[in-house]
């Protein structure tokens, strides 16, 4: 694997990284509305604590960025981040397209 690829597949692979990437592809959240959406699409509880030290990753990498104002603070994507969103949903169709599942195989 190229040396360039791996820090940003160490970021698609952690934990809850990809469903907090995409809870918030849609716009900002408040934490709270980032845990039900992560929460929703996850098998596993997910605790506050993992979810905030995902977030804090995140926006070290340059994905997410915390907003605050005075009526509120909610997490938003950056433009790199949705640039990776973008990326991993066209990755994702890529493996859908090229990698059927093999319950799938059955069927061509």
């Amino acid at each position: 694997m190229p040396k360039d690829l791996e820090p940003i597949l160490n970021i698609a692979k952690r934990k809850l990284t990809r469903a907090i990437l995409t809870a918030l592809r849609d716009g900002p959240l408040r934490y709270t509305r980032v845990l039900h959406a992560v929460s929703q699409t996850s098998p596993d509880v997910v605790h506050s604590r993992t979810l905030t030290r995902t977030l804090a990753h995140l926006q070290s990498e340059g994905l997410v960025e915390h907003h605050l104002d005075n009526e509120a603070a909610d997490y938003r994507l950056t433009r790199a981040g949705t640039e990776l969103v973008d990326l991993l949903a066209e990755l994702d169709r890529w493996t859908r397209e090229h990698w059927p599942d093999e319950d799938d195989e059955g069927s061509l």
